[in-house]
Order: structure tokens, then sequence, then C-alpha cells
């Protein structure tokens, strides 16, 4: 996982101009957001944010997506009736077209679907949301892309979670596809 100062330094190599306690911040912002969370692998939670903004700054994006990327699951993953509060304090942080962004990444999910139902609401999202945020979408792809290696893993293995591993990759590649044919 990439460390708080490698993160900036590789931003302020190809930005000098960045805003380096921004940075700092939206990185610390993350920590604590997630807390102490923890992905399936074991691993803390906020290493998955962390992993997304550092293949954001191999790309080179701007300062903007690369908190984009670094805030995007923080909003979907706080209790609902605290939301708008973070929220607001995201934008006075951080920027409003930071904020465009992770709402752009906050994915709403409606429970009790089926299957082809499930796909169908998340692309309506991808491409509805995420594609109209310039920020978003390479987030969003990139984002898949970590999700998809975690989920190839699962699959791989068996078990009882493979088959909503299956659902997740087949999620998260039709919706690269969805945003990388998107002119």
């Amino acid at each position: 996982m990439l460390r708080q100062y490698e993160l900036v330094e590789k931003v302020l190599d190809y930005d000098p101009h960045a805003d380096e306690g921004m940075l700092n911040r939206a990185y610390v912002y993350t920590v604590q957001k997630h807390g102490s969370q923890k992905r399936a692998s074991g691993d803390p939670y906020f290493s998955h944010p962390v992993e997304v903004a550092g293949l954001m700054t191999d790309l080179k994006l701007d300062m903007a997506t690369i908190i984009t990327a670094l805030l995007h699951d923080t909003v979907e993953d706080s209790p609902k009736g605290k939301r708008a509060a973070l929220r607001q304090k995201m934008k006075r942080l951080f920027g409003p077209k930071v904020l465009a962004g992770v709402d752009a990444m906050t994915h709403h999910k409606t429970k009790g679907l089926s299957e082809d139902e499930e796909l169908a609401e998340y692309l309506d999202y991808v491409e509805s949301k995420v594609g109209n945020n310039k920020a978003a979408v390479p987030v969003k792809i990139i984002d898949n892309y970590v999700n998809m290696k975690d989920r190839v893993t699962q699959f791989v293995a068996g078990g009882k979670d493979a088959e909503n591993a299956r659902k997740k990759l087949h999620q998260y590649a039709s919706s690269i596809v969805l945003l990388t044919e998107k002119k």
C-alpha cells in the first residue's frame, strides 16, 4: 500500500502546483472515515481507496481526481443518517468539484433485486451518475479493476463466496466496458 508521503510525492512530481496540504488532508480523512473497517482479505479498508488513488497518480491525473479516488467510498460506507453532514464537511474541506465526484461514485443499491435487475440497476447508476462526471469516470474504471482483483481470488477459491464473486465480476466488467466505450 502506498504511504501518505509517497502518494503526495507522486502527485507533486508531475504537478508541482498541487495543494500538498489538501492531499495530506484527504489521505488522513480517508483513513479516519474508514476506521476499523476491513476488506474481505483482512486488510484495512482504507487500503482500497489508497490503492485506487495510487493507480490514478500513475496516470498523472489532476489533484481533484486523485482526491475523489481517495474519498470515493466515504459517503457510501457511512450511515445514511450521517451522510448529509458528511457531504457538507467534505464540500468545505475539499470543494464542490471533489464532492460532485464523490457523489457520482456513491451508489445507492436497491435490495431484493434479481441478478439481471441488479446488473441493470448498477449499469444505470454507472451510466447516469458516473458517466456524467469527468473525475468519476477514471476513478470508477480503476475502482472496478481493483475490486475485480479481489473478486477473482474469491471466485477461483470457490466455496460460499464464489457465486457472489461471479456476479460482481460481471458487474465490474460490464461497467468498465460501458465507461470505456462511451465517447
